[in-house]
Parts: C-alpha cells; sequence; structure tokens
C-alpha cells in the first residue's frame, strides 16, 4: 500500500479552486443569516446576532474541516483555508451584496404594500372600535364611580350615640378631660 502524502501542483491547484467554491457556497449560507435578519427585526439586536454568527462560524469550521477530510486526505492546509476565505469575500462583496440589497428593497416594498392596506381597510375599523370602546367604558366607569362611592358609605357606619353631646355644658365637661385646665379659659371665652 502505497499512500503519497505530497500534493502535486495540479492537486494543490484544484483543493485551492474548490476552497473558493466552499467559501463561496459558505457565502451563499452567511446570506441566509443576513436575510433572516432583515425579514425579522429582533434578530438585529446584539445578542441574537452574535449568536447567529458564532453559529455560522462553527458552521464554516466544520465544512472546511469536512472538506480537508475528503480532498486533502484529512489535513488542514493554509492555501484551502485562505482560499475558501476569498471564495467567502468574493461572494459577498459582489454578488451577497446585491442579493442583500434586492432582498432588502423587497421586504421595503411589501412592508409599504401592508401598511397601504392596512390604513386603507383596517384602520377605519379600528378606530372605530377604539371611539365605541371609549364611549362604552365611560358608561362603566361612571357605574363603578357610583359602585365606589356605595361602598365607601356602606364602610363607614353612624356615628356613635355616646360620643354625641348637645349642650354647652357636656361639651366642657368634654373638653376639660381632654384638655384639663385648658378648659376653664375657654369656657370663659365662650360665655363672653
Amino acid at each position: 500500500m502505497n499512500l503519497n502524502t505530497f500534493f502535486s501542483v495540479s492537486q494543490q491547484t484544484a483543493s485551492f479552486l474548490l476552497s473558493v467554491l466552499l467559501g463561496a457556497s459558505l457565502g451563499v449560507v452567511y446570506d441566509l443569516f443576513r436575510v433572516a435578519r432583515i425579514l425579522l427585526p429582533p434578530l438585529q439586536k446584539p445578542k441574537p446576532t452574535f449568536l447567529a454568527d458564532v453559529l455560522f462560524w462553527l458552521i464554516y469550521g466544520f465544512c472546511v474541516f469536512c472538506f480537508a477530510a475528503v480532498s486533502a486526505r484529512g489535513q488542514v492546509r493554509m492555501f484551502m483555508f485562505f482560499g475558501s476565505l476569498l471564495g467567502f469575500a468574493l461572494y459577498i462583496f459582489t454578488l451577497g451584496n446585491f442579493i442583500t440589497g434586492v432582498i432588502r428593497d423587497i421586504v421595503t416594498a411589501v412592508y409599504k404594500l401592508l401598511h397601504k392596506v392596512y390604513s386603507a381597510l383596517i384602520e377605519p375599523f379600528v378606530k372605530l372600535l377604539l371611539t365605541f370602546c371609549q364611549k362604552v367604558s365611560r358608561f362603566f366607569v361612571r357605574s363603578h364611580k357610583n359602585n365606589q362611592k356605595i361602598k365607601r358609605s356602606v364602610k363607614n357606619p353612624l356615628k356613635n350615640r355616646g360620643k354625641l353631646v348637645y349642650n354647652d355644658k357636656a361639651k366642657c365637661n368634654q373638653l376639660r378631660k381632654l384638655f384639663g385646665k385648658r378648659v376653664n379659659k375657654l369656657r370663659e371665652n365662650i360665655k363672653e
């Protein structure tokens, strides 16, 4: 069994060109992530973007490893890695930007169309429903306020008859109990 551990120049060239093609295909995968960010605004936040980028680079590393295992007898060569980065960059900066720009324009046009349909067909019903709800809620708010008044009046019982005072002498006696000597001065002021 004779194993060649060295690659000829033509084999290295073929591997390099295949790695450029691998990088371009990985650029398509990255475009799928970019399109998902365009279509789904929550993915534009920093944490989901970071997680998507980490996932993409894990996919990228796995694909380069599998490519090296198949085409280079398990040896990862630097020219393959640089070839895949070159293919990725060529795709992203040429066709990838064009495709994402077109998708962004399509999404914007669809959003504007949906907004016009909403404002023409659905928004009048929503406004009508809101005004109806406001008028109905006024009735319920008024009845709720009346219920609150009734509850408050039920909670406040009648005053205790023992504490009610109907004559001046009784008032003075109660004040004397509360304030002591000052009541005498107050009584003199009341008589005057």
